[in-house]
């Protein structure tokens, strides 16, 4: 074999032999490396101080960047679907509630949020591709991809790595109303308190934000600082700080889609718990979900869980009742006494006070005893509303004939006359008929005629302020007012 021929099967053997090192060493190592990188590439994105905010080149946020795009089921569990369109979420299901009471429909957030990316100054159209679990983005000297991860029910993360030389990228999120009208929802933001984002300034730092409804929540927590932009109608803008780095750059961003669940929102974070909150009566109408999902799991009806509440309620204040009946019943005995002590002191108010009292004094009689009962039953009243307003365990809960829903008013039927229409409610004036019975048979302490005139109108004023309430607290009041009635009517007589 001449020498020539030596060199070239040298050359040959030299090529493959580096071919094959290249795939079978270098690479893999390469890669194994770029996953056991420290967080050098995203350091950058932390050293921007909030005074160096608005400094970068303004941008133009674009109304909606993807649609019209083919769409890819992204993550889902037994709880939740989610369905993305490029870099739009365009639907997340919960799988486990309803849109409607009457309707099969699953309730969903529709087209709550979306991702931009901007790269000197301009916003960057990826191209998405679907290879298992994984969505791989391409666009002009940026690749990388995209993966979904599972955290709760309710709550999962998502996974960005992009790759490109010298990259930078300033990520902006666009975050929309996505709820159905009768949740009555608005945008808020963490700044670290909870805000509606009409009350913020542009420019503050937001530890998570999303969208809250009467029993739902959609919540966006980004891995990189994350200032509140500016609210435009239903549409919010929050834009991220620039993330650089030398050959990649990878973040995170976690969401929460769900119900307002405690347990749930302790998973995404713990300051999300405040968004589970009833209200100013929150530990009592945390009891009483307590006690109604435990009468429920008996029963199997939270309309008659409803009712034996109100009869526990009605028999741990009977007690107080049973004095406040006794007495207004000897306050009318001596009414002829306080009228002739008026007329005897008419001229001098304070000596009928202090005659008036010490008459009280002497027969051992509160006049305040009566109002005791009343107050008490107030912070349960209220804390019951807030129960009923905003329990996901109560939400399309039906109890008998008319009534299909006891977190929302009955409607026993509708009056349409054009674009005009009423619903009739019938519960709220079965309640202000208990309320006005219970007026009649409860002894007047007064002969005053604006008093009695009062005590008359005060049913017809209960019912037009609690026209629109949950049929759940009607029954609640209703069932309370029959049993305080036939109450009433066994002490009188004893």
């Amino acid at each position: 074999m001449g020498v020539a021929s030596r060199i070239l099967i040298a050359t040959l053997l030299s090529a493959v032999f580096l071919f094959v090192y290249d795939i079978l060493v270098l690479k893999p190592r390469v890669k194994r490396q770029t996953a056991q990188l420290p967080q050098k590439s995203t350091e950058l994105q932390q050293k921007k101080s909030e005074s160096e905010y608005g400094k970068e080149k303004e941008i133009s946020v674009p109304e909606r960047l993807y649609q019209n795009f083919s769409t890819y089921v992204a993550f889902e569990n037994d709880s939740v679907l989610v369905e993305i369109q490029n870099l739009s979420f365009s639907r997340i299901y919960l799988k486990k509630f309803k849109m409607y009471y009457d309707k099969e429909e699953r309730f969903h957030f529709d087209f709550p949020l979306e991702l931009i990316f901007f790269s000197n100054g301009s916003a960057l159209r990826f191209e998405m591709k679907k290879e298992g679990d994984k969505f791989f983005l391409f666009s002009d000297g940026i690749t990388g991809y995209i993966s979904f991860a599972g955290i709760s029910d309710f709550v999962f993360e998502m996974d960005f790595i992009l790759y490109g030389k010298n990259i930078a990228v300033k990520p902006v999120l666009v975050l929309r109303k996505s709820m159905i009208r009768s949740e009555n929802s608005s945008l808020v933001s963490a700044v670290p308190s909870l805000k509606e984002l009409n009350k913020l300034k542009g420019g503050e730092v937001s530890d998570f934000f999303g969208e809250r409804g009467r029993y739902f929540l959609f919540l966006v927590m980004p891995s990189f600082k994350t200032h509140f932009d500016s609210l435009e109608g239903e549409r919010a803008i929050f834009s991220g700080d620039s993330i650089a780095g030398n050959n990649f750059v990878e973040f995170r961003i976690k969401l929460f889609s769900g119900p307002k669940d405690e347990k749930e929102l302790n998973f995404f974070t713990g300051s999300a718990k405040e968004l589970a909150s009833f209200g100013t009566f929150h530990l009592i109408s945390k009891a009483l979900v307590f006690l109604l999902e435990l009468i429920n799991s008996f029963v199997g009806n939270w309309g008659v869980s409803i009712i034996v509440l109100s009869f526990l309620v009605r028999l741990a204040l009977f007690p107080l009742s049973a004095i406040s009946y006794k007495s207004f019943k000897k306050m009318k005995e001596l009414q002829p006494e306080i009228e002739k002590i008026k007329e005897k002191y008419k001229d001098d108010k304070e000596r009928m006070s202090r005659e008036i009292f010490e008459l009280y004094r002497r027969e051992k009689i509160n006049p305040f005893s009566g109002c005791l009962p009343l107050l008490l039953q107030i912070p349960i009243f209220i804390a019951l509303y807030q129960a009923l307003l905003n329990s996901i365990d109560l939400r399309h809960a039906p109890f008998a004939l008319w009534i299909k829903d006891l977190s929302s008013p009955d409607k026993l039927f509708t009056i349409t006359l054009g674009s005009f229409s009423f619903e009739f409610h019938l519960l709220p004036i079965i309640m202000g008929i208990t309320f006005f019975v219970q007026q009649i048979i409860t002894p007047q302490t007064s002969q005053d005629v604006s008093m009695k005139i009062l005590n008359y109108l005060m049913p017809m004023m209960f019912i037009f302020i609690l026209w629109g309430v949950p049929s759940g607290l009607h029954l609640y009041w209703i069932t309370v007012n029959i049993l305080g009635i036939i109450q009433q009517v066994i002490t009188m007589k004893l």
